[in-house]
């Protein structure tokens, strides 16, 4: 029996307790017995006292020797022994010869003769016809009464020994069953460590602690693969963000570098030509800071969680539309939403990041000085609400309609300004709220991008 283990351990605590709880019960058995058996000899040495003392002083009065052998036979058989005395003369000795001794104290009281305990009794009577006060002392031997406490005792041991063997073999036992499935658990928990699967759930039985452990355990498993999806997420957007921004830095940046250099090397150039090559830099590095900030809101949202609250929809497309509209004056941009506020649960800064791509897009992929929609429609009929965004501009074809929510995926014939992410961030943060968005054709005779959002239970 291995006792490092959880099963030894409550075996050995059970059995432990066991063997206390015996102790003091075979404690209290014994002195109870002690005591009645202390009792019943005490009244016998009474009553040995009460029914002798005539019979004695008939016997030493009148010297019958009948009288005297009977009296004398009847305490040898209870090994008991009667003393007659006045002062240190001996009138009657009778029963079991006692060991040379001085006189008894009075009452009961428990005395060593040699190796040999005895249980004695005194006391004194006041007879004229022998002279005077008599003592009359009464002993008998405890051998007896010892003899049978230690059988008692032993009886109790081995009783006792008896139970705590049978009481640690079932111990033992249902301690194996009680324990199985907390077996089964550890088993389950050595697999997952093994293969390193935290969506393998445990398997969930057994007494209701033991099913409260395994459920604390899988809602534990769960809170670890979600993070671990989360660092798995984190660490794919940087990689992501690095070879991005090592890829399409590169060209601007190279640019940059001609441009200045080409100033640098010829410092008699006229203005107007120094002046036009530095307003191209300044241009590239615009757009050096525009492609770093988009990939910046690409990687965040690749990275982290979001965190929903209610979101009004309405609100969010006037603002973004105003913003678009100072951006781009020449552009005609409109906004049609209910009067009323349309609310969604989602991530307020992602859904802003959202409505202000596909409005830029509109705007700088549209016909230049044209037209650009944006309609919000309320839930409705079990759907959830929907934003379409309409311009006039040449639209997308059909084979690259997919492919346009790629990062740094360009329609082919397009060369306008941009970084090539904003439809990225559009479908990143479509797909964040459970969202779907899609290219189609424009009634002004452009592209429409359409998102149309999950119905949410009120």
């Amino acid at each position: 029996m291995r006792l490092g283990g959880v099963r030894g351990r409550l075996t050995l605590g059970i059995v432990t307790v066991l063997a206390a709880v015996l102790l003091v019960a075979g404690v209290l058995v014994a002195r109870d017995v002690n005591r009645s058996e202390r009792q019943v000899l005490d009244d016998r040495l009474r009553r040995t006292a009460e029914l002798s003392r005539a019979t004695a002083v008939t016997a030493v009065q009148q010297g019958l020797p009948d009288v005297d052998r009977r009296l004398d036979a009847v305490l040898r058989a209870t090994r008991s022994s009667l003393r007659l005395a006045i002062g240190d003369t001996v009138l009657l000795d009778s029963g079991t010869t006692l060991p040379a001794h001085r006189r008894l104290a009075l009452g009961l009281r428990t005395t060593a003769f040699g190796a040999t305990r005895y249980r004695t009794y005194a006391e004194t009577l006041r007879d004229p016809g022998l002279g005077g006060l008599v003592r009359l002392e009464v002993a008998t031997s405890l051998a007896d009464l010892e003899a049978r406490r230690a059988a008692l005792r032993r009886r109790l041991a081995l009783l006792g020994a008896a139970m705590l063997l049978v009481a640690g073999a079932g111990a033992w036992l249902a301690a194996d069953l009680v324990l199985r499935p907390l077996r089964r658990l550890r088993a389950a928990a050595a697999g997952i460590a093994t293969e390193g699967d935290l969506e393998r759930p445990v398997p969930v039985g057994g007494p209701a602690e033991l099913r409260a452990l395994a459920g604390s355990f899988n809602a534990m498993l769960a809170r670890l693969a979600r993070s671990a999806d989360d660092r798995n997420r984190a660490l794919e957007a940087t990689r992501r963000f690095a070879a991005d921004a090592g890829h399409e830095l590169r060209t601007p940046l190279t640019s940059v570098q001609a441009t200045l250099s080409t100033i640098a090397r010829h410092p008699e150039m006229p203005a107007d030509q120094r002046g036009e090559l530095a307003r191209e830099a300044l241009a590239e590095q615009r757009r050096l800071v525009e492609l770093l900030d988009s990939l910046q809101a690409l990687a965040r949202g690749d990275a982290a969680p979001i965190e929903r609250a209610d979101v009004d929809l309405a609100e969010l497309v006037d603002a973004s539309v105003g913003a678009a509209a100072a951006r781009h004056p020449r552009t005609a941009l409109s906004a049609d939403a209910p009067p009323d506020p349309v609310a969604y649960r989602g991530w307020e800064p992602g859904l802003r990041i959202m409505l202000d791509n596909l409005v830029e897009n509109a705007a700088r992929h549209g016909r230049p000085g044209g037209r650009v929609r944006v309609t919000l429609r309320a839930a409705e009929n079990g759907r959830g609400p929907a934003i379409e965004v309409d311009d006039d501009g040449p639209g997308i074809p059909e084979d690259e309609r997919e492919r346009v929510f790629e990062p740094f995926r360009r329609v082919a014939g397009v060369d306008r300004a941009g970084s090539g992410l904003g439809l990225a961030l559009v479908a990143q943060q479509a797909r964040l709220h459970d969202a779907a968005v899609t290219v189609g054709d424009s009634p002004l005779g452009g592209a429409r991008l359409r998102v149309d959002f999950p119905a949410q239970l009120p």
